[in-house]
C-alpha cells in the first residue's frame, strides 16, 4: 500500500530528509531471496515437504510485497518525492515497508491461518511532493502492478515446467503462491478506504485530505476484513475470484489445492 503524508506546509521541491532509522542493508533482503531459494531446492528434492512449503510460500510472500512496495516507491520517486529515496524504500531491504508487526508479522500470520494475500507493506509517500493527481493515482496503481508482474511471472513457469517435466512439492508451492498473488491483486483493487484502489481515486477527491476521510481509512479496512473472515459469502466471493484469477493466469487449480495442503501441514489432509 502508498500511504500519503499530508503536506503540513509550502515543502522545497526536493528536501534532503534524512532517513529516521538506520540506513537500509540490502544483505537483509538477499538473506530472504537465499533461503527461499534454499527451501525451493528442499522441495524440489522432496524433504520435509509440509514445512519447506510452508517457508518457501512465506519468504515468497515476503518477497512479493517488497516487489509491490518498490512499485509504489519508484513510482513516487519518478512523480516527484524524492523522499522515498532518503526513506529507503528504493533498496532491497523489507525492513523498510513500514511497522515490521503490520506491514510483515501481521500479514503472515494471516497468511498461515487462511491463506490470504493480505496487503500488508506500506511505503509513506509525501504526495504534495509528487507532480499532479495523474502522477498520485499512478503511484498507488504501481504497486498492484508490482503484484501483477509476480503473478505473471509465476504463471509462466508454471507453465514452461508443465511442458517441460513432471510435477514436483515445488510446482504446487509456486501455484499456491501465485494464487496468493491472485487474491493480493484483487484486494490491492478495492476501492476501499485504506487500499490502493482507493488510493487511485483519492487524488481526485474534491478534498483528498480530509480528517474524516483518514479516521475512515482504519475503520474500513477492519471492517472489511472483518466481512471476509466472519461471512462465508464474502470470504467465497474474494478467495473463487482469486482462483479464477489464477486459472485465466494460466495457474493449475489442482496444484494451487496441493499447494495449500502442503502449506497448512500442521492441519492434516
Amino acid at each position: 500500500m502508498a500511504t500519503a503524508v499530508p503536506p503540513t506546509s509550502q515543502a522545497p521541491p526536493q528536501p534532503a530528509a534524512a532517513p529516521a532509522h538506520k540506513p537500509p542493508n540490502n544483505l537483509v533482503g538477499l538473506g530472504v531471496l537465499a533461503a527461499f531459494v534454499a527451501s525451493g531446492f528442499g522441495l524440489a528434492h522432496g524433504y520435509a515437504i509440509g514445512l519447506l512449503t510452508f517457508a518457501f510460500v512465506m519468504l515468497g510472500w515476503t518477497l512479493s510485497v517488497m516487489a509491490h512496495e518498490f512499485g509504489h516507491a519508484i513510482t513516487a520517486y519518478l512523480g516527484g518525492d524524492w523522499t522515498v529515496k532518503a526513506k529507503g524504500y528504493l533498496a532491497f531491504d523489507p525492513r523498510r515497508y513500514g511497522d515490521v508487526g503490520v506491514s510483515l508479522v501481521l500479514p503472515l500470520i494471516f497468511l498461515a491461518l487462511g491463506g490470504i494475500g493480505f496487503p500488508g507493506g506500506a511505503v509513506y509517500v509525501r504526495e504534495g511532493l509528487i507532480r499532479g493527481p495523474i502522477w498520485r493515482a499512478a503511484t498507488a496503481l504501481a504497486g498492484p502492478a508490482g503484484t501483477l508482474l509476480v503473478l505473471v511471472v509465476l504463471a509462466f513457469v508454471l507453465q514452461a515446467w508443465s511442458r517441460a517435466g513432471l510435477p514436483n512439492a515445488l510446482f504446487a508451492a509456486i501455484a499456491f503462491l501465485a494464487y496468493l498473488q491472485a487474491t493480493a491483486l484483487i484486494l490491492n483493487l478495492l476501492p476501499i478506504p485504506g487500499l490502493d484502489g482507493f488510493g487511485v481515486i483519492r487524488p481526485f477527491l474534491p478534498d483528498p485530505d480530509a480528517p474524516w476521510l483518514r479516521k475512515a481509512e482504519g475503520l474500513a479496512m477492519v471492517a472489511f476484513f472483518l466481512l471476509v473472515f466472519m461471512n462465508p459469502m464474502a470470504g467465497a466471493l474474494l478467495f473463487g475470484t482469486g482462483a479464477k484469477i489464477a486459472a485465466t493466469a494460466g495457474v493449475p487449480t489442482d496444484a494451487v489445492a496441493e499447494g495449500f495442503h502442503n502449506f497448512r501441514f500442521w492441519s492434516g489432509r
